[in-house]
C-alpha cells in the first residue's frame, strides 16, 4: 500500500507563490494497493495532476466525501474521465447520487456528463457500508463512516496489504468528549491517516466543520496511529507558516506516532514517509548557506549534485563544466555502481566531449534550456539529439529517465551542465520519469547555485594567478604540480579522517578536505621571495644557498598570514611547516626549536607527504621520474622518521587513485621565452 498526497488545501485552491512548496490544490489523496488497485479519495483540483501521470488505459475508483466544490472540482479535469480506454468507478454518498448531473445542469461544465469519453460507473455509499475491490489476497476493503461537517459527509477506512489507511474527509473535533472519542475511533490502529487539520487551536473557528491539528495529534497518539498527515490547510496558510508547523511536529514523540504537515507529492507506506529526507520550503535557502562555506570546486560540485539528486530521487548524476568549446566531466554520483561516499574517486576523470547535438548534454548546452526525457532509449526519430549508450554498455548500468539542465554564468553563458539519471520510484526502486515539480525544483537549484559554482571557478583561477608568480621564479612550481599536491593532500586527509575512532563526521570531513586541498596548493608560495640565482641554479646548492632556500617556508607563512579568509591559519601552517620531519630534524625552527611528531600541524604533515611524492614521480632536469611503486616504497621506509607513520600507511591505500590524479593534472611542456628563461 502506498498513499500519495495530491491536494492539500481546503475551501478553495490557492496556487500562489507563497504556497507553491506545500501546494495550492484542493483535497485529493491517491492510494495504490500492492495488487495494482488504484483509488482516489476526493476529487479536488489535485486530481487533475494525478490524472496527467497515469497511463493511457486502466481502471480506478474515486470515493467522494461530500459535495462541496473544493472536493469535486477536479473530477471534470481528470484525464481518464475523457478517455474511452478508462473505467472509472465513482463512489458517492447516497444523498449525492445525482451530483454530476446537477453540476452540469447548473452550467458549471460545457459538456454533459453523459458525453464524457470515459466509462463512468456510479455507486451510492452509506455510512457503515463496505465496498470490496478485487478478490483473494489482493482484496481491498473500503469502509465508509459518518463525519461531523455541515451538510454531512463520509470518511473512509481502507484495509489492504495487511495495513489500514484512514481518510477523514472534512471533520470537526469540536472539543466535546464525544467528538474526541469519535476521532480516536476513526484512527485506531491506522498505519496511515490523512485528516482535515485546517486550523490550529489559536485560530480554530467552531461550527465551520474543520478541526485543529492539536486535537488530531492527541487522538492519534491515543489510538496508536503510526503516520498522521495533517491536510486540508487553510488556503491562506503560507509555506513559511506550514514550515513552522512541520518543525514543531518533528519534535512530537509519542509512541510510534509520526506527524507531518501534508505536502503535495508526499508518499507514505505503512512504515512511514517514503523514503527520502524530510525538508521544508526553506530548503534552498539552507542549502545556499551550506555551500557558502565551501571554496573548493570539488566540494561545491559534490554538494550541488547530492542536493539535486535528493530533490529528484535520482539514482545517479553528473556535472560537466564548459571549457574551450567542450564539456569536461567534473563530478559524478551513481548509487547503483558505487557508494556516494566513494564518488570523490571519480572527480579526477579526464572525459571531454564537444558541445554538439550528438549528445544530450551538448544539445542542452547549445539550446540553453532543460530537457526532461522519460526514456532515453525511446527517443523519437526526429529528435535533434542522441543518447550515447557507451557508458551503460561498459558498466552494465541501464539509463532510462534523464533530466538535463544548464548552469549559467553572470554573462548568461552556459558554464556547466547538470545531468540527473533515473528518478527512482520510492516503492519499487525502478526508474520512472522526473515529474514536473522535480524539474521545477532542479531548475530553481541550478539557477541559484550558478553563482556559487562561478565563485569556486574564480577562486581556483585566483590561486593559479598566485602560482604563476611563483612559476616565474621556479619552473617546477606550476599549476599542475600544485593541483596534484592539493588533490593528494585532500584524499590523504579523507582516508586518515575516516580511520579515526568513532563514527566518521562526514560533514566535518568534507569541509576540512575542502580547506586542505586549497591550502596545500599554496605550500611553496614563499619561493616568490627567493632569488632566481638560487632557484634556477643548475648545480648543487652551497650550504649558504640552501639556508636561503629554506627561508621560503617563513616567507610563505608571512604572505599567507595576511589572508583574511578561513584558510588563513591552515595555509600559513602548511607553508611554514611542510618541510618539518616526524623525527624533529626538519625546518624551520619555531621559537628556538623544531617541532616533531604530532606537534607538527596535521595539514603540514599531510602536505609533506604529498609534496615529496610528487617531487619523486615528476620529471626534473636533475633526475628521471620515479615509478609510483618506488616512491610509495620510500614513503613506507621513511615512516616514523621523515613522515607521520599513520599518514604514510594511509598514502599506501591511495595507490589506485594516484594515477587518476596524474592523468587529470599532467605537467605541461615548458617553453623558452625570447631571453631563454623558462616560463
Amino acid at each position: 500500500m502506498e498513499a500519495i498526497i495530491r491536494g492539500v488545501r481546503g475551501s478553495i485552491a490557492n496556487p500562489a507563490p507563497d504556497t507553491a512548496f506545500y501546494g495550492g490544490n484542493t483535497a485529493c489523496v491517491e492510494l495504490r494497493a500492492d495488487s495494482g488497485a488504484l483509488l482516489f479519495f476526493d476529487a479536488g483540483t489535485g486530481l487533475r495532476e494525478a490524472g496527467d501521470n497515469l497511463p493511457g488505459r486502466g481502471e480506478c475508483h474515486i470515493f467522494i466525501s461530500h459535495g462541496h466544490a473544493d472536493h469535486i472540482m477536479g473530477l471534470w479535469f481528470f484525464k481518464p474521465i475523457h478517455s474511452p480506454d478508462w473505467i472509472i468507478h465513482l463512489h458517492l454518498p447516497d444523498w449525492l447520487a445525482h451530483l454530476p448531473d446537477h453540476f452540469h445542469e447548473a452550467g458549471f461544465f460545457p459538456v454533459p456528463f453523459t458525453m464524457l469519453g470515459g466509462s463512468v460507473l456510479r455507486y451510492p455509499v452509506r455510512s457503515g457500508e463496505t465496498v470490496s475491490i478485487g478478490e483473494g489476497r489482493g482484496k481491498v476493503s473500503v469502509e465508509a463512516f459518518s463525519v461531523r461537517h455541515p451538510g454531512g459527509g463520509l470518511g473512509y477506512k481502507v484495509r489492504a496489504d495487511n495495513a489500514l489507511f484512514v481518510y477523514s474527509g472534512d471533520h470537526e473535533i469540536d472539543g466535546t468528549a464525544e467528538a474526541r472519542a469519535e476521532a480516536e475511533s476513526f484512527l485506531r490502529g491506522a498505519d496511515i491517516a490523512v485528516v482535515d487539520a485546517m486550523y490550529g487551536r489559536e485560530d480554530y473557528a467552531p461550527g465551520w466543520g474543520h478541526s485543529a491539528w492539536e486535537d488530531w495529534v492527541e487522538a492519534a497518539a491515543r489510538a496508536g496511529t503510526r503516520n498522521l498527515a495533517l491536510s486540508h490547510h487553510e488556503p491562506r496558510r503560507s509555506d513559511r507558516e506550514l514550515d513552522a508547523l512541520d518543525y514543531r511536529l518533528r519534535s512530537i514523540v509519542s509512541g510510534q506516532l509520526n506527524v507531518y504537515a501534508a505536502r503535495e507529492g508526499m508518499r507514505f507506506a505503512p512504515s512511514g514517509l517514503v523514503p527520502f529526507t524530510r525538508f521544508g520550503s526553506d530548503w534552498l535557502l539552507l542549502f545556499l548557506e551550506e555551500i557558502a562555506r565551501y571554496r573548493d570546486i570539488n566540494a561545491v560540485l559534490d554538494r550541488i549534485l547530492a542536493k539535486a539528486r535528493e530533490i529528484t530521487h535520482a539514482d545517479a548524476g553528473t556535472i560537466f563544466l564548459a571549457e574551450d568549446g567542450d564539456l569536461v566531466f567534473a563530478y559524478t554520483h551513481n548509487d547503483s555502481l558505487f557508494p556516494v561516499d566513494n564518488a570523490y574517486k571519480y572527480a579526477y576523470a579526464t572525459v571531454r566531449m564537444p558541445i554538439s547535438k550528438q549528445s544530450i548534454a551538448g544539445y542542452v548546452a547549445l539550446a540553453k534550456d532543460s530537457l526532461n526525457l522519460a526514456d532515453v532509449r525511446r527517443l523519437p526519430p526526429e529528435a535533434p539529439y542522441g543518447f550515447n549508450s557507451g557508458f551503460d554498455e561498459s558498466t552494465g548500468y541501464r539509463t532510462v529517465s534523464m533530466l538535463t539542465l544548464p548552469f549559467f554564468d553572470k554573462a548568461g553563458q552556459v558554464s556547466g551542465i547538470l545531468q540527473l539519471i533515473n528518478s527512482l520510484d520510492p516503492r519499487s526502486g525502478k526508474p520512472c520519469p522526473f515529474t514536473a515539480s522535480m524539474e521545477f525544483n532542479a531548475r530553481l537549484l541550478a539557477r541559484e547555485v550558478s553563482s556559487a559554482l562561478e565563485h569556486s571557478v574564480l577562486e581556483r583561477k585566483g590561486i593559479y594567478g598566485i602560482l604563476r608568480m611563483a612559476e616565474v621564479h621556479d619552473p617546477y612550481e606550476t599549476g599542475p604540480h600544485a593541483e596534484r599536491v592539493g588533490s593528494i593532500a585532500a584524499e590523504l586527509y579523507q582516508r586518515w579522517a575516516e580511520k579515526q575512532r568513532g563514527t566518521p563526521d562526514r560533514e566535518r570531513i568534507r569541509y576540512e578536505k575542502n580547506r586542505i586541498r586549497l591550502a596545500a596548493m599554496l605550500h611553496d608560495i614563499g619561493k616568490v621571495g627567493i632569488s632566481d640565482l638560487i632557484l634556477k641554479k643548475p648545480g648543487k646548492l652551497t650550504d649558504k644557498e640552501f639556508s636561503v632556500m629554506r627561508g621560503h617556508a617563513e616567507i610563505g607563512a608571512s604572505i599567507l598570514a595576511g589572508d583574511a579568509s578561513d584558510l588563513s591559519g591552515l595555509s600559513r601552517d602548511i607553508a611554514l611547516h611542510h618541510h618539518q620531519k616526524w623525527n624533529g630534524r626538519g625546518y624551520p625552527a619555531v621559537e628556538g626549536k623544531t617541532p616533531e611528531g604530532e606537534a607538527i600541524p596535521l595539514g603540514a604533515r599531510i602536505t609533506a607527504i604529498a609534496d615529496v611524492f610528487d617531487a619523486l614521480v615528476s620529471q626534473r632536469c636533475y633526475k628521471n621520474p620515479w615509478s609510483f611503486a618506488d616512491a610509495l616504497d620510500l614513503l613506507r621506509k621513511e615512516a616514523g622518521e621523515h613522515f607521520d607513520p599513520v599518514l604514510a600507511e594511509c598514502m599506501l591505500e591511495l595507490r589506485d587513485m594516484l594515477p587518476l590524479i596524474y592523468e587529470r593534472f599532467p605537467d605541461t611542456p615548458q617553453r623558452e621565452d625570447s631571453e631563454g628563461a623558462e616560463t
